[in-house]
């Protein structure tokens, strides 16, 4: 029997995954991707020695857990040296610091020492963020092929946390927080996870349960940075027969008879296959390429009514400076708020990679500062590059000379400076509205099952961020494995994880 050949359009690390379980599967696969290398937001570049990372900050099973089978069987870990913070980060206001690690007793005590008031609270806030969480229900199944067995292990895993779901229900993370007097600890929970009505409990995520617990212990921050990983990922993809296409740009989805058969490109070039892959932008191919005419009220409701991850201005800095003594993510406040994008900003949230000794020159540092903004600011202002090119120096400007108040003559030891905006994310992967990571998780979509396909288009499947909430790297490559099983089970074959 002939192989069923498959076409996935994106090279990111959704489509990546995707390209090599169908290889290791006996599928013939070619990826296309507009970019002239793989990864997608899985990225990195470097500059005059500098590498500026904006992925893989930690990754999720790079020790043990659930996930660390799925990241051998793509062959991003092996061989690969991970580095383990003590301390997640630390957050400053004035004179008042706090550090989180992962000694959960002296978080405790820095917390009870600020505000005595809210002990209470604090202890609660502590169970919950220190104590057991719901990552090891995480399954790497998909939800359609789970059986009784599956969901055993899901209640076992979710019995002793039954009593916070009844006392939290859709409380969210930033409404816990505003129950604490003092100011300074409503910023650090809020800062723990931030965006708008996060959960504090939900399932198949963790939710803040147990947070810190699995950022510490199984999550790493990969020696080389995200763009080693996804080299390494798409070389294995190479190894088992797959072909990659760079600087396609897809134009179309050629479908006959409602069915998916190919793809255009615009070069006007046709590319045909038994079932196509979607691992790109989402509403670019249900609203633009398709015209909306394969769509429900789920998915409209999706796109009208979830809230898209706010995209990001960074100010990326090569320092010739030492930071290997300070805390690799740093929130401080400012002692005057200043505009960033049209607002203001309060707070500085700053990372450095000393302790990767690939991500600059001996003795120098590559920093970031991350700016949450709104899209339509800057869409607004790259069509005047005069104007746009004017803020980015502003803000690189603006920033340097802050940090330069927190680490006195940092400014005269900036060496390279760059500043990407939610415009370079649309550039690089056609995201919409640049967002990094999809929607964000409320209480309302939280328990929403994957966008694997659409009504009435038959042979067409999608992956990646775009198919459910807040999803980053790890969820994002677990939808590439899920949906190679789904197919295999469609097609009456043994799903299996090794080469062909």
């Amino acid at each position: 029997m002939a192989e069923k050949k498959i076409i996935i359009v994106g090279a990111g690390i959704a489509g990546l995954s995707a390209g090599l379980y169908a290889r290791m599967n006996g599928y013939k696969t070619t990826i296309f991707e507009m970019h002239d290398i793989p990864g997608g937001l899985c990225t990195a570049w470097t500059r005059k020695g500098y590498t500026f990372d904006i992925s893989m900050h930690m990754l999720v099973g790079s020790k043990s857990g659930p996930f660390h089978q799925m990241w051998q069987e793509l062959g991003a870990i092996q061989g690969r040296q991970f580095v383990y913070h003590n301390e997640y980060s630390r957050i400053e206001s004035g004179s008042k610091t706090l550090s989180i690690g992962a000694d959960q007793q002296w978080l405790e005590q820095q917390m009870i020492s600020l505000s005595p008031a809210d002990a209470k609270l604090t202890k609660e806030f502590i169970s919950l963020f220190c104590g057991r969480g719901l990552i090891g229900a995480a399954s790497l199944k998909p939800s359609e092929l789970a059986g009784p067995l599956d969901g055993l292990r899901v209640m076992l895993a979710i019995l002793p946390l039954m009593g916070k779901f009844r006392k939290y229900g859709k409380q969210t993370v930033q409404e816990f927080a505003q129950r604490f007097q003092n100011p300074f600890l409503r910023n650090v929970v809020r800062f723990v996870i931030d965006g708008p009505g996060w959960p504090m409990l939900n399932y198949p995520l963790i939710g803040l349960a147990g947070f810190l617990n699995a950022s510490l212990s199984e999550a790493g921050v990969p020696v080389g940075g995200s763009q080693q990983v996804i080299f390494r990922i798409a070389e294995r993809y190479r190894e088992l027969g797959g072909e990659i296409n760079f600087k396609c740009q897809v134009k179309d989805v050629i479908i006959e008879n409602n069915r998916a058969v190919g793809i255009k490109l615009e070069d006007g070039t046709e590319h045909r296959a038994d079932i196509i892959i979607w691992a790109g932008d989402g509403r670019t191919v249900i609203f633009y390429i398709l015209k909306g005419r394969y769509l429900d009220d789920k998915i409209k409701n999706m796109y009208e009514h979830w809230i898209p991850v706010l995209p990001i201005v960074h100010v990326m800095l090569g320092v010739a400076r030492d930071m290997s003594k300070e805390p690799a993510r740093l929130i401080y406040e400012l002692e005057k708020p200043i505009n960033i994008a049209g607002e203001e900003r309060k707070w500085l949230s700053v990372i450095h990679h000393s302790f990767d000794p690939t991500a600059a020159p001996p003795g120098k540092a590559a920093m970031e500062v991350w700016y949450a903004t709104r899209y339509d600011y800057w869409e607004t202002l790259y069509k005047q590059r005069n104007q746009y090119e004017a803020e980015k120096k502003r803000i690189a400007e603006i920033t340097i000379a802050e940090l330069d108040k927190r680490w006195h003559g940092l400014a005269a030891q900036v060496e390279v400076v760059d500043v990407p905006t939610p415009m370079t994310y649309v550039r690089y992967t056609g995201n919409w509205q640049g967002s990094p990571d999809g929607w964000y998780i409320t209480s309302d979509n939280m328990r929403r099952n994957p966008l694997r396909a659409l009504p009435g288009l038959s042979g067409f499947y999608m992956v990646g961020q775009w198919t459910a909430p807040f999803t980053g790297t790890v969820m994002a490559a677990l939808s590439g494995r899920q949906i190679v099983q789904l197919l295999c089970k469609r097609d009456s074959k043994k799903f299996v994880t090794t080469g062909p």
